[in-house]
């Protein structure tokens, strides 16, 4: 709805009917924002949390803000959970890297058993996804580390408007240059992916699913011992092409990592969202 009203007032403007348009448009956004706000309210009243449906699965997330409330509702990313959930079998163990809030891990507990581990460094971030795996009773092991091709600890760099104590998705990252350089940074740890599987009383992941705004290459070169594993059977990533492009890596290179280890890569991207791949051995 929100980009409908957005390619209106552009239309208004080419045709030069802009200020009438706009005060139309303004009254829509803001009727549009009202509706999402009550219907928030009628959720939190309600039982605080909303349940999402994705295949036949069902999972239930905390909505204590509004922001956390659209994430679940719009879940752009549907297509890819789907298609992930459907290629889950029971005997898999599923690596969630940046794993957010929880959903890609609440849905997967509810397909692999036992063995889901969630990635995920951003303190708030951490603490709600330790919430929702909980509301739904899932078994899934949480690690509050940064995956990356060396161990130690980084910098992460929040998105405008976020700190270390609010949770949402919001498109942290470990590029401390991307952001305006007003955006706070907060020190995190970090894991090579390798020396992880190596040295945790944890099963090699034989599906990963990457979300790690940006650092895509350094994940996957950290992960290089555990890629080349012919059980290691499965990757879902999303590519930031832009701030790929910021460190000197391109799309390209995500694919030609994988392909190098095996892995038939398809393109996945949801139009008018994001770019994903789809690695199979």
């Amino acid at each position: 709805m929100a980009d409908k009203l957005t390619r209106v007032n552009r239309w208004a403007t080419r045709l030069g009917v802009r200020p009438v348009a706009a005060r139309l448009y303004w009254l829509m956004r803001r009727l549009y924002e009202t509706a999402w706000g009550v219907r928030y309210k009628q959720h939190r009243l309600r039982s605080g949390t909303y349940r999402v449906t994705a295949q036949e699965a069902q999972a239930a997330f905390a909505i204590p803000t509004r922001r956390e409330y659209l994430d679940f509702v719009k879940l752009p990313e549907r297509p890819i959970l789907e298609e992930l959930l459907s290629d889950l079998q029971p005997d898999d163990v599923f690596y969630d890297l940046g794993a957010n809030l929880g959903v890609y891990s609440c849905f997967a507990a509810s397909v692999v058993a036992p063995t889901v581990v969630a990635f995920e460094p951003h303190p708030a971030n951490a603490d709600k996804l330790a919430q929702n795996v909980a509301l739904n009773d899932a078994d899934v092991s949480i690690q509050r580390v940064a995956l990356a091709s060396s161990s130690g600890t980084a910098r992460m760099q929040l998105a405008p408007g976020f700190d270390a104590d609010v949770a949402g998705s919001a498109g942290h990252t470990l590029l401390t240059d991307y952001y305006d350089e007003a955006s706070e940074t907060i020190q995190v740890e970090k894991r090579r992916g390798d020396e992880f599987v190596a040295n945790e009383d944890v099963q090699p992941p034989t599906v990963l699913k990457i979300d790690t705004e940006g650092s895509e290459i350094e994940v996957l070169e950290g992960f290089d011992s555990t890629l080349a594993r012919p059980e290691c059977r499965l990757v879902y990533c999303e590519l930031h092409e832009d701030r790929l492009n910021s460190r000197g890596h391109s799309v390209a290179d995500v694919y030609d990592l994988l392909e190098s280890h095996g892995f038939s890569v398809e393109d996945r991207t949801i139009e008018g969202y994001q770019t994903f791949v789809r690695g199979e051995k």
